[in-house]
């Protein structure tokens, strides 16, 4: 695998049979759509402050000549200076499982201003509005916590398992990450260091029959969530797009 394992592990999509062999959220981030969920007004994201009010804002950064790196969509999640506050986007309902026979796959990039000071979590989790220190049940994907240091977890019924890429994230860097459920038992991990569209197979998790940390008999949803660990320290994540496609019949 180089650049991503959609045509290769969903063959219809090489034949555009979609949606008759997959189903997909894709979200370039090209305009606003977040905010409150309602009856009424319905949005892409459903964006949750954690902590007091107002603590997390979201904005779209607009491409120019001078800036060509936020060309194509991206959004800034920022927090401002008060430690655990931030704020969490998930897409209202849950469509995405684990379950055997039905391969999924994640992919997102990412930029965090600071990783020493910035939780961070984008991946796949059950409906829950704080999933960093909210004590969330069930998730899959990416985590960085105050070390800095990037891990990828997998929690089943609060049980979990993290593993820890060969891979060192830094200040102010583009970073893409992926995940691939090959409907068996094994999520494999996937990480492109340097930011040049190549993926490298970085790791995996095999579900346990005695010891079952991936996430199987629950319907998740693509989350982003963004805290400030930090006392003093306004936060800032970048995120360019979220992509999560499944194949539709089980196979």
């Amino acid at each position: 695998m180089d650049r991503a394992s959609m045509l290769i592990n969903f063959p219809g999509l090489l034949n555009c049979r979609v949606p008759g062999d997959a189903y997909m959220f894709f979200d370039d981030f090209l305009t606003p759509q977040w905010g409150a969920t309602t009856v009424a007004v319905q949005t892409n994201w459903r964006l949750t402050d954690i902590g007091a009010a107002g603590q997390g804002t979201v904005g779209n950064l607009v491409g120019t000549a001078d800036t060509p790196a936020t060309g194509g969509g991206v959004i800034s999640i920022a927090t401002l200076g008060t430690a655990t506050d931030g704020c969490n986007l998930q897409v209202p309902g849950a469509s995405f499982h684990l379950e055997a026979g039905y391969p999924l796959y994640f992919e997102s990039r990412w930029y965090i201003t600071d990783i020493s000071n910035t939780g961070f979590f984008i991946g796949l989790s059950v409906v829950d509005a704080e999933i960093i220190t909210g004590g969330v049940t069930d998730r899959v994907g990416f985590e960085m916590l105050e070390a800095g240091s990037l891990t990828f977890v997998t929690e089943y019924n609060s049980a979990q398992k993290t593993t820890t890429p060969d891979f060192t994230e830094a200040d102010a860097a583009w970073v893409r990450g992926a995940f691939l459920w090959d409907g068996v038992d094994t999520v494999k991990i996937f990480i492109d260091d340097d930011d040049d569209g190549e993926f490298e197979h970085v790791g995996s998790l095999t579900a346990s029959t005695t010891a079952n940390y991936v996430p199987q008999d629950v319907f998740m949803t693509p989350t982003i969530e963004v805290i400030n660990m930090a006392t003093a320290s306004a936060e800032t994540v970048l995120v360019d797009y979220v992509l999560c496609a499944q194949q539709r019949y089980k196979s």
